[in-house]
């Protein structure tokens, strides 16, 4: 087998490796991992695999336990306790300078056997002391255990803090399938309250429908205890709170995520059961509004959290999952659902899943956006613990993650293997020492933990290596702690089969020259809740504005030390600190002070009242009535994988189109809206009271024809607006009467009627954009149609028209005299006539996939000819979905805006390690193979799946049978380099969308935009003047893709401000006031009366009217910044 770079990289570790263990590491690490000789923390979570307990009969063999930090003891000093899975658990108290001395016997916690998961402190009896709160499995198998909580008895004339198993006393005895708990405040009646986090496991009968979960599981549904006067109450049946077996709870998070005061529950939920976001009614009851807010979550879902990363104010959720980052690995693991199978669950009402990280960018409207591509947070392998908060003090809080796995029960060549109908059989019933042996079969990689070091504008970097936070391990529960009181937060971790990690933060130390500031905070707070749980800070700067809240239960089966500490960078001083306890009371103080502890005291709470977060001001609003609109897109079922199995996206979503005109000459603008197969467009005509629906005979006589693309114009002189009908869908083959453009020409009175001829029968085309202009200057309107495809021919550049009207509206095909390539000028998704050289003539302007952006400029023959890209500053080959003309920087030329796939995606591209896609039929059966490739650690590779390739190429499955094999081979290796031969071959260098900015004399800049306007793809644009100040509106989105890429979803439009220089901004999303949820595909604005409308048009989906709010003073902020 060839030796890839790949392989030459992880040589390179090793030797690095060999070498590092006899020499100092080059440069100080922001961490220091200290041995269990130099703290005393001895603690190993270890595993004994047995006939009665293994991975074959507890799926959650491998989870491993939990650790929890907080001051036990009263010193001052952060005191760890450490779950172990089958062996006692352990609490070891603080010495002071990371000496730490194990008291477990004498403190009473060891726990009780069996088989313990999740640990969370607090002081539930509220007696300033803190307890111990230990989940247990129970009545599982053969193990029967029960929950524990350790009430604090004081300390020991030693200083030994005992603690008494009072569980049963307060109602918290509780037994089943328990992950981990949380204690909050959920009634906000002052006291501690508590959910019980449970998972499931298969033979609990969890595959079917998603209405099971509405079914109540007595040992595997979570719960909620309501705390009445300190004894427990479970009130989860009437709490809204589901309680079934789907609930493979892994991961519990608090917080209040839509500011309105109360605070609500995220659950993470493995396998094929959605998570859970309970928004809090403050009534006692939850209602899970998950598909409601967020578009899509991870699939395997594993540790999060809750905290507001990018300093808006607004909580983000942190969910973890186990897509590998290593190549090797990837491509030897399970991969997503097929197409079929992933559908199949969508119609069984489970929502939709992708195994990675999601990192939910919270917009403050009742919407999620899952930002975790772009970012390159992603894909961290088998990931445990996720937490968010500020390791390096500079205002911005960084993400860490636990990760490791004993056993990669995702190893595809391991699931062939006991897939056999003879190792099945061999695993039903009783398991023999013969069957134990095949979990030996299991691989065992050790994986480094990682963490990625907040850089603001929603951009992280992997700095896993450069803080020495690498090191390679199965790890799972982990908490952050100021264990040495010096600042900064120091990190434990609970390890499977190795020692605890306690890493050192050395931002704060002697060594350093210079550190930044911070803030500690310290909570009194009322008697029920000494600990003052649930209280919330806001911390102002000159810089911005930091939240934190004081919820411990963190990550994975552990939970953090009580206080906040809020790194300040270089800032001296605090405006304004204000602390809102869980009951509402708020605190304000100012200037309180840098560089230590401030106490926040429950009983100085003299501040105003807290108020929810309420509606505010936005750039525009929604039109409530839809003005008599009732219109819903209808996208019919085509399922074009099953054709072209490597496509990277279909292209038969791509519709409606809408356009606006006064189409029965009354003086008010009208509009036509397309549809999907056997839909009809649809005429709306502006009255008095808005709009009504005209029949149109002819337009539902073509119901079968997709309409992509439409235009109002008077193509026959007559004084009315005719339509022209551009078909799309990619479902016939071109050439079929399906694919012709359509004219339908109007009497005067808004009454359309097709004209059969306008068009020559040759021009058939699976239509992608449409455009009209008098491009000859005869005073007759002539047509360009651009080709998006060629069915079953996913890459191949169709033939774009363009037609010449005679003046009466019949058009002569002009494509072979007048337009270069034959009319082949692109995979066309977007055309405009423009003059863009400014001689007086009518250019092109083109947008498509797998190309720099096209123009075409007119000469004086009328010919058109394509510039060459490089020489006027294109060099960005994209997936262009649309280029609009627009003056942006206001000084005469016309610039274009480009909308493009975005940097929310798997795929990552630049010139030097561009994306390629080879489209041939490699194997002469037929049918186009099209193979994407991308670059990963400096080498071309494939991007699909062994199992998607070997659909489509079976000559790859002989060659490799073994997914190890597939993984570990090259792109050389898998196709051969002689196959390549003269295959047809695209490529992409740039994926941001932006503006190109025209700088005279045929020259263009690109300009991309900022990174909250990159997070899904946009395909439409809208350029707009409010009240002498411009806009432009950007739509997109993108959901029928190959599912290994997931749903692009994360827009709900943008609102982009430009300012006289020609720069462009992006409005925060809640201040904007868009909530466009789902795939936009078009914009128009229409006049109604003296309102100026905006007609949203969406792919399967409802039409919705925006409008400018009436102008009130005030200054829009600028998207997702610090």
């Amino acid at each position: 087998m060839k030796t890839t770079k790949r392989h030459l990289a992880l040589w390179g570790i090793v030797l690095m490796g060999l070498v590092g263990a006899c020499t100092s590491p080059e440069g100080p690490k922001r961490f220091t991992l200290l041995t269990a000789e130099e703290t005393g923390v001895t603690f190993s979570n270890k595993l004994e695999e047995s006939l009665s307990f293994n991975i074959f009969n507890y799926l959650y063999f491998y989870n491993g336990g939990g650790v929890s930090a907080g001051d036990v003891n009263g010193d001052g000093l952060v005191d760890l306790y450490f779950t172990a899975n089958q062996h006692h658990n352990a609490l070891y108290l603080n010495q002071g300078d990371f000496k730490f001395k194990e008291v477990t016997e004498t403190a009473g916690v060891a726990g009780m056997g069996g088989w313990t998961t999740g640990v969370t402190m607090a002081d539930v009896n509220a007696d300033g002391k803190l307890d111990i709160y230990v989940s247990q499995l129970g009545d599982y198998q053969h193990i029967s255990g029960r929950n524990q909580l350790y009430i604090n008895q004081g300390n020991n004339a030693e200083g030994v803090p005992t603690f008494k198993n009072e569980a049963r006393a307060f109602g918290l005895e509780l037994r089943g399938f328990s992950t981990q708990a949380a204690f909050f405040d959920y009634d906000r009646d002052g006291d501690l309250d508590l959910y019980q986090l449970m998972h499931s496991v298969h033979s609990n009968g969890t595959f079917g429908s998603s209405d099971m979960r509405y079914e109540k599981h007595n040992l595997a549904g979570d719960r909620l205890l309501r705390n009445d006067d300190g004894v427990f109450t479970d009130v989860t049946d009437s709490s809204g709170i589901y309680s079934s077996a789907l609930g493979y709870g892994l991961g519990i998070a608090i917080g209040d995520v839509n500011r309105d005061g109360w605070p609500d529950i995220y659950i993470g939920n493995d396998f094929h059961e959605d998570d859970y976001l309970y928004i809090n009614n403050g009534d006692g009851t939850f209602t899970d509004q998950l598909q409601e807010q967020l578009r899509h979550t991870s699939r395997f879902s594993m540790g999060n959290d809750l905290a507001d990363f990018n300093n808006d104010g607004w909580l983000d959720i942190l969910s973890l999952d186990m897509l590998p980052n290593d190549y090797e690995k990837l491509k030897a693991s399970t991969a997503e659902d097929p197409y079929n199978v992933y559908h199949q669950k969508l119609r069984q009402g489970y929502f939709y899943q992708y195994a990675r990280n999601t990192l939910q960018l919270n917009q403050g409207n009742g919407h999620f956006s899952d930002i975790g591509l772009m970012t390159e947070t992603f894909a961290t392998d088998w990931s445990w613990s996720g937490l968010m908060t500020d390791l390096d003090l500079d205002g911005r809080k960084d993400i860490y993650i636990a990760n490791g796995i004993k056993r990669r029960t995702t190893d595809q060549d391991y699931i062939s293997y006991v897939s056999s109908e003879a190792v099945k059989n061999r695993l039903k019933g009783d398991l023999t020492e013969k069957e134990l042996e095949l979990i030996g079969l299991m691989p065992e990689v050790k994986i480094p933990n990682a963490v990625y070091q907040n850089e603001g504008s929603l951009s992280f970097k992997d700095v896993s290596e450069a803080w020495g936070l690498n090191q390679e391990s199965y790890s799972n529960g982990a908490a952050y702690a100021d264990l040495d009181n010096d600042g900064d937060l120091d990190l434990v971790v609970n390890n499977l089969s190795d020692s605890a990690f306690i890493f050192r933060n050395e931002t704060i130390s002697p060594s350093q020259e210079t550190t930044p500031n911070y803030l500690k905070i310290a909570f009194e707070g009322p008697d029920n809740n000494p600990l003052g749980i649930g209280a919330e800070v806001r911390v102002e700067t000159a810089t911005g504005t930091q939240l934190y809240t004081h919820y411990l239960t963190r990550g994975f089966l552990s939970s953090v030390a009580p206080g906040l500490l809020f790194g300040l960078g270089e800032e001296q001083s605090i405006e304004q600190l204000t602390v809102t306890w869980p009951t509402g009371e708020q605190q304000i103080l100012k200037d309180p002070g840098v560089n230590g502890t401030l106490t926040l005291s429950f009983e100085q709470a003299n501040g105003p009242e807290f108020v929810p977060a309420l509606a505010t001001q936005t750039l525009f609003q929604n039109v409530p009535d839809a003005l008599g609109v009732n219109y819903t897109h209808q996208e019919n079922y085509l399922v074009e994988f099953n054709r072209e199995f490597l496509m990277p996206h279909m292209v038969s979503t791509e519709g409606p189109a809408v356009t606006v005109g006064d189409v029965d000459g009354d003086g008010d603008e009208d509009f036509v809206v397309g549809g999907g197969k056997w839909q009809a467009a649809r005429l709306y005509l502006q009255t008095e009271n808005g709009f009504v629906e005209s029949d149109q005979a002819d337009l539902i006589a073509d119901s079968i024809s997709e309409n992509v693309a439409l235009e109002l114009a008077d193509v026959d002189g007559d004084g009315d607006l005719d339509l022209i009908s551009l078909p799309g869908g990619n479902e016939w083959n071109t050439g079929h009467p399906n694919t012709r453009p359509r004219l339908y020409r109007n009497d005067g009175a808004g009454s359309f009627s097709l004209d059969a001829t306008a068009f020559p029968e040759s021009v058939a085309l699976q239509g992608g954009a449409l455009a009209i202009a008098d491009y000859d200057g005869d005073g007759h309107l002539d047509v360009f149609l651009g080709a998006r495809s060629l069915p079953y021919h996913y890459g191949a550049v169709p033939s774009s028209f363009l037609l010449k009207n005679n003046g009466t509206g019949q058009f002569e095909d002009v494509t072979q005299e007048l337009l270069p390539g034959s009319g082949q000028v692109g995979m066309v998704c977007d055309a405009h006539w423009a003059d863009m050289n400014s001689d007086g003539r009518q250019d092109l302007v083109l947008a498509a996939e797998w190309e720099w952006p096209v123009i075409l400029l007119q000469n004086e023959q009328g010919v058109f000819g394509e510039v060459h890209a490089r020489t006027y500053g294109f060099d960005q080959e994209g997936l262009w979905n649309t280029l609009v003309p627009y003056d942006i920087d206001n000084d005469g030329d016309l610039d274009l805006l480009g909308g493009n796939l975005g940097l929310n995606s798997k795929l990552k591209a630049s010139a030097e390690e561009p994306i390629r896609l080879y489209a041939e039929d490699l194997d002469n059966n037929g049918s186009v193979d099209h193979l994407l490739t991308y670059y990963e650690e400096g080498e071309e590779s494939l991007f699909a799946t062994k199992m998607e390739i070997t659909q489509q190429l079976l000559a790859v499955q002989k060659r490799f049978p073994q997914y190890t094999e597939y993984a570990k081979a090259s792109f050389e290796d898998i196709i051969p380099a002689n196959d390549l031969r003269g295959v047809f071959t695209r490529r992409v260098n740039e994926l941001r969308s932006g503006a190109f900015i025209n700088k005279g004399e045929g020259r263009f800049t690109f300009e991309p935009f900022e990174r909250a306007a990159q997070v899904a793809p946009i395909g439409v644009f809208l350029p707009l003047e409010i009240e002498n100040e411009r806009y432009v509106l950007a739509g997109g989105n993108f959901h029928a893709t190959n599912i290994q890429f997931g749903r692009y979803d994360a827009s709900y439009g943008v609102a982009l401000e430009v300012h006289q220089d020609g720069s462009l901004q992006a409005v925060a999303s809640r201040e904007a006031g868009l909530e466009w949820v789902g795939e936009v595909r078009d914009l128009a604005a229409i006049q109604v009366g003296t309102r100026t409308i905006i007609l949203v048009v969406r792919n399967n989906d409802t039409l919705l009217m925006v409008e400018p709010t009436p102008k009130v003073e005030m200054d829009f902020p600028i998207a997702n910044q610090e």
